[in-house]
């Protein structure tokens, strides 16, 4: 019997880490938070930039203008191990992991003879060197098949200076034809089969820039949650209005618009929603392959 394979494929920022990384690379230079996206999106809006080139153009400017803040990709890769994730991911100090319940149904007695393996890959516009420091760090790196999200060059000193790949919102979809098609393939070549159908796809993200790729699993009938951060309070409650302002717009672009299947709170540990319909969607895909033997 062949394998049958299921693709969990994650954005990143606010779909696996409650913030921006950005964050944590402008704490480790002390500056502003605010000041840095400002400046991002006038480069979009007033410069023609895109989201991804943009913000990349604006860290490139913080080192031109202070030698002190000259990074290497391997500074990236440290600082990306500063990166929070949302409960229920990590498996530091022996946490069990929603990947380790994952393992767990594919492995009972009922699918165990069905050889089905689950793939898991990130498409973000985040940068590849944080989001592996940050994975490492959480000791889930190794879950990970492909890491597709933008990557910079270095100069002859080692410090990065220029953009080798960007992934933004149509990317997103380039990404996802490959990794159905096989990592080996190229997006235009042609195949008698994908390795990997898209109705075994299950896609996470969480903003505008997923919109593309929720549109492309749910047409070839693969399944796509969104998923929206819960604003905290400082004593770590839930603040009721703004989390309320934040589902609202993830309504109208995810639910309202038919773009995703379901709109969930990102926490993945035990008893949460996103946990339990993550789970139930992998056994169903099980069930599908069980069917068909």
């Amino acid at each position: 019997m062949g394998k049958n394979i299921i693709a969990v494929v994650f954005d990143f920022d606010i779909t696996l880490s409650p913030y921006y990384q950005q964050k944590e690379l402008l704490a480790h230079w002390g500056e502003d938070e605010d000041k840095f996206w400002q400046k991002c999106t006038s480069k979009v809006t007033d410069e023609d930039y895109d989201l991804e080139h943009g913000y990349i153009k604006v860290i490139l400017e913080y080192i031109e203008k202070n030698p002190n803040y000259a990074i290497s990709n391997q500074d990236l890769y440290n600082i990306g191990k500063n990166i929070q994730l949302y409960d229920g991911l990590s498996k530091r100090n022996n946490q069990n992991s929603i990947f380790d319940d994952i393992d767990k149904i594919i492995k009972t007695d009922i699918y165990k003879e069905l050889n089905i393996e689950v793939e898991y890959y990130i498409i973000s516009g985040g940068l590849t060197q944080m989001i592996k420091g940050a994975l490492h760090s959480n000791q889930i790196g190794h879950y990970f098949k492909k890491i597709f999200a933008c990557s910079l060059d270095e100069n002859s000193k080692g410090i990065i200076n220029f953009p080798k790949e960007t992934v933004g919102h149509t990317i997103k979809t380039q990404k996802l034809f490959q990794i159905s098609k096989g990592l080996n393939k190229q997006v235009n070549d042609k195949i008698d089969a994908p390795r990997i159908p898209f109705e075994n796809f299950i896609y996470l993200g969480d903003g505008e820039t997923d919109i593309p790729a929720f549109s492309l699993i749910n047409q070839m009938g693969g399944t796509s949650i969104a998923v929206y951060r819960e604003s905290k309070n400082n004593d770590g409650t839930i603040n009721e209005e703004k989390t309320k302002q934040t589902y609202k717009k993830s309504y109208t672009f995810a639910i309202k618009s038919q773009r995703a299947k379901q709109l969930l709170p990102a926490n993945y540990s035990d008893a949460k929603p996103l946990k339990i319909t993550l789970l139930n969607y992998i056994e169903m895909l099980c069930d599908k392959f069980s069917f068909k033997k």
